[in-house]
């Protein structure tokens, strides 16, 4: 496999995290997204944040248009989804996640020779593919909602 000019995938919630709140990211998973180094975004990921949107489990400061919008600068390239991608991510080790989006971005990062940048201790713990671990611990606002009084 011949490694492209990439040399990064970001996950999903990389991105999005990257967007919304950058200073809750570890200040080395910063500087890696800063550098000016184009990394890759898989196309999986633009329906997976929106999926998240609709479902209520992304709030947004911003349309989803702006989010995009704004997201896909010009050092990120979004990879689409290949036929080889699609069966590599049957061919990922019995006990990997089954979550359809974790496979997609865990086979093109192997299928590309990519570092897949995460949070996701399954993917790293899984050994599929290159990864760049870092722990996250969610510190995104929740909406305050009020209970009735009784």
């Amino acid at each position: 496999m011949e490694r492209s000019a990439l040399k990064y995938l970001l996950d999903t919630a990389v991105w999005i995290n990257g967007l919304t709140m950058p200073e809750a990211l570890p200040a080395r998973i910063r500087h890696l997204l800063e550098d000016g180094e184009i990394k890759g975004l898989c196309s999986l990921s633009l329906l997976e944040t929106a999926i998240l949107h609709r479902l209520g489990r992304l709030e947004l400061n911003r349309t989803l248009a702006e989010l995009f919008s704004v997201g896909l600068s010009a050092d990120l390239k979004v990879l689409e989804l290949t036929p080889a991608i699609a069966g590599g991510t049957n061919e990922l080790p019995a006990g990997f996640p089954g979550d359809p989006f974790d496979r997609t971005l865990v086979a093109t990062a192997a299928l590309l020779d990519l570092t897949l940048i995460t949070a996701d201790p399954a993917i790293r713990d899984a050994g599929a593919c290159a990864v760049e671990y870092y722990p996250f611990k969610p510190q995104r606002p929740r909406s305050k909602k009020t209970r009735p009084q009784s």
